[in-house]
């Protein structure tokens, strides 16, 4: 049998001093009272002692070790409905389950079911073995995963899971504009989203379940260096004006040059300041005519991009671009159209491209990009300039940075980060292509110490928790949207249930021993029973 006090404590002695000195204060009263005959007085004394060590006993707290079985519950969320829980019960043979506000004894081992669990319940399991059963509602989203902060014409690929109750459409919007979609059956299934960030600053779309919003995504995109691009042409055209006038609408400073005649050529420039025009082009924008001009093989050789448009016989053309450039681009005809729908309003080339391990696409459009000692793209697409006459220019718009995310050189002093973000979650800030040594990063009006990589010298890392939701800065023109705390449920027990778990594997940890003691209810009845027998003895 032990005691629950703690010795150590100054209290727990006082308490004890308090509790001789009653003793004596009792014997003292019951000594001087003269009146007493000797059965009285014993019967007093032995009332009184009684009283002192009831006192006594609920003052130690007693308690004796079991020796029983070990004790297995089902601890139900609050978000989980019966009939599933029933249903978890009975495939793992479990009898007693209980809810977080019917917990409140020591289990052996627990298995969670659900996410939404009070932190209070939670820290009772410390020293229980736990396992976890995520409970999916119907038609929502589970472990959304998605890029914080991105660069402008940037990929942004959306993931997760989804508990579909019948074969649906999931779909990225933006206001009324659907950025992607995919088919997902009923039942569990991962989805993948992909889209350009084609809007500069804070950015919110929503993911949409058959015409239902079920989740609000927002990450940041910074804006693009404003490059240089040249257009090197055999004769100029409305689908490279328009691209021209487009660019130069975006920052970026823009020559182009067209030959007319023999000996006869034009040139027009845009955004062009009087250093800007000896700058060495980012981006060579031409038509395969052109494949072997000196400024378009110079671009790849020094390892700039050279980007290919107005093709008309992707065959024919495709090998005079590898012959001229290295490159190793194949295409096969599959129609014989003269063009195919790739969108609305927006055509193709009936050709695609081969594979090739150096080439990577431009996500749903016939474009292709690969990497030799430059990059070198080539579009099938027939004519985008359509778009901006119809009035479509979002649509104008989300082509061409989705395809000069792709031609981008690597920025430097990149921030990353994975959101969703939340409020009092740790989260992991990311920097990479550093061109100078850095010690720290502010996020969320605080400063973090930077840790760099062990293996990349111009990486480095840190975790920060914020404190605050919504839009929070980081460094002097970022922002990263922080969740509120709420909305982290499933977050929280994943992160308690992967903490817990490696402690309790630890070689030191040992099993907790079941103890059991008196109740509350007892004491309060012994000491009215006392309280009464030393008010009714005086009466007899």
């Amino acid at each position: 049998m032990t005691t629950t006090l703690d010795w150590a404590s100054p209290l727990t002695w006082l308490t004890a001093l308090v509790l001789f000195v009653l003793l004596g204060v009792q014997g003292w009263f019951l000594f001087r009272d003269r009146s007493l005959s000797p059965g009285k007085r014993l019967l007093r004394g032995g009332l009184n002692l009684l009283l002192w060590l009831v006192v006594v006993a609920y003052f130690l707290q007693l308690r004796w070790p079991l020796d029983s079985p070990e004790r297995h519950v089902l601890l139900v969320g609050n978000d989980v409905p019966r009939a599933v829980a029933q249903r978890v019960s009975d495939s793992l043979h479990l009898t007693e389950t209980l809810t977080p506000r019917t917990f409140k004894e020591t289990v052996d081992s627990v298995t969670l079911v659900g996410q939404d669990f009070p932190k209070e319940t939670l820290t009772q399991l410390s020293r229980a073995a736990v396992e976890w059963v995520p409970y999916n509602q119907p038609d929502q989203v589970q472990d959304l995963h998605y890029k914080g902060l991105l660069r402008q014409g940037e990929q942004q690929t959306v993931t997760g899971w989804i508990q579909s109750s019948k074969k649906q459409t999931l779909a990225i919007r933006y206001g009324h504009v659907t950025l992607d979609s995919t088919s997902v059956p009923a039942g569990a299934s991962p989805f993948t989203l992909r889209f350009p960030a084609f809007v500069r600053g804070r950015n919110q779309t929503e993911l949409v379940l058959s015409g239902r919003a079920v989740d609000t995504l927002r990450f940041f995109t910074r804006a693009s260096r404003p490059l240089a691009v040249q257009f090197v042409l055999s004769n100029p055209d409305f689908e490279t004006k328009t691209l021209a006038d487009w660019l130069g609408k975006q920052g970026y400073a823009v020559q182009l040059s067209a030959t007319l005649s023999k000996n006869i050529s034009s040139a027009v420039s845009i955004n062009q300041s009087k250093d800007s025009g000896k700058k060495i082009p980012d981006i060579v924008v031409t038509d395969p005519s052109n494949a072997a001009n000196a400024v378009v093989k110079k671009a790849v050789a020094d390892g700039r991009t050279v980007f290919f448009l107005n093709l008309a016989t992707p065959e024919t053309e495709s090998r005079v671009i590898n012959q001229a450039l290295g490159s190793r681009f194949q295409v096969r005809r599959v129609s014989n159209d003269p063009t195919v729908p790739v969108g609305n309003n927006l055509n193709a080339l009936p050709y695609q491209f081969g594979p090739s391990l150096t080439q990577f696409p431009v996500t749903g459009y016939p474009i292709a990009i690969q990497r030799a000692s430059g990059r070198v793209g080539v579009s099938l697409l027939s004519e985008t300039y359509p778009l901006t006459l119809s009035g479509d220019s979002l649509t104008y718009s989300r082509i061409w940075t989705s395809v000069l995310a792709q031609l981008y050189p690597i920025d430097n002093n990149v921030v990353q980060v994975e959101a969703p973000l939340y409020v009092g979650l740790p989260a992991e800030l990311r920097t990479n292509n550093l061109t100078a040594k850095a010690v720290a990063i502010r996020a969320g009006g605080d400063t973090t110490r930077l840790q760099p990589s062990p293996l990349n010298d111009q990486s480095a890392s840190t975790r920060i928790t914020f404190a605050k939701d919504g839009w929070q800065p980081v460094q002097d023109s970022l922002m990263v949207y922080v969740n509120n705390a709420s909305q982290a449920q499933r977050s929280w027990v994943n992160q308690f249930v992967l903490a817990h778990n490696r402690q309790q594997f630890l070689p030191a940890r040992i099993q907790p021993e079941r103890y059991a003691q008196l109740p509350n209810w007892f004491w309060l009845v012994a000491l009215l029973i006392c309280f009464t027998a030393l008010w009714v003895e005086p009466k007899f």
